[in-house]
């Protein structure tokens, strides 16, 4: 069974990450909490083991750009860190570190339906 890996924009323009084991539910609960449609700007999926990884990654070496919330650390950046730059760094990840992840769908959202037999 795949496992995914996203990176997430907010509607006033935030990059995020994430991971999920159904990509589509997991857009419509952004949507039902921004109140609006949310694109995944990129879906990468693989092995459930290589997603968790990369998110870890992720999460320690952009530690100084998570966006806190008081005291809570989220899986969005601060706005000084672009989309463009989140996914290259991803890219560069997945290219160098042997994640085996593989880029699914680009610009997704919960209305696109399901994009793949793994679901």
């Amino acid at each position: 069974m795949s496992y995914y890996l996203y990176l997430v924009t907010s509607v006033g323009g935030r990059a995020g990450f994430g991971i999920a084991e159904d990509y589509r539910e997991r857009n419509k609960h952004y949507a039902s909490h921004s109140g609006d449609i949310v694109k995944f700007s990129y879906i990468y999926t693989g092995l459930r083991a290589k997603a968790k990884a990369l998110e870890r990654t992720i999460k320690r070496q952009y530690v100084d750009n998570i966006w806190m919330v008081d005291d809570w650390k989220t899986e969005w950046l601060i706005k000084d860190v672009s989309m463009s730059e989140l996914q290259i760094y991803v890219q560069d990840l997945i290219d160098t570190r042997h994640y085996k992840l593989k880029l699914l769908a680009t610009d997704y959202d919960f209305t696109q339906g399901v994009l793949d037999n793994n679901q």
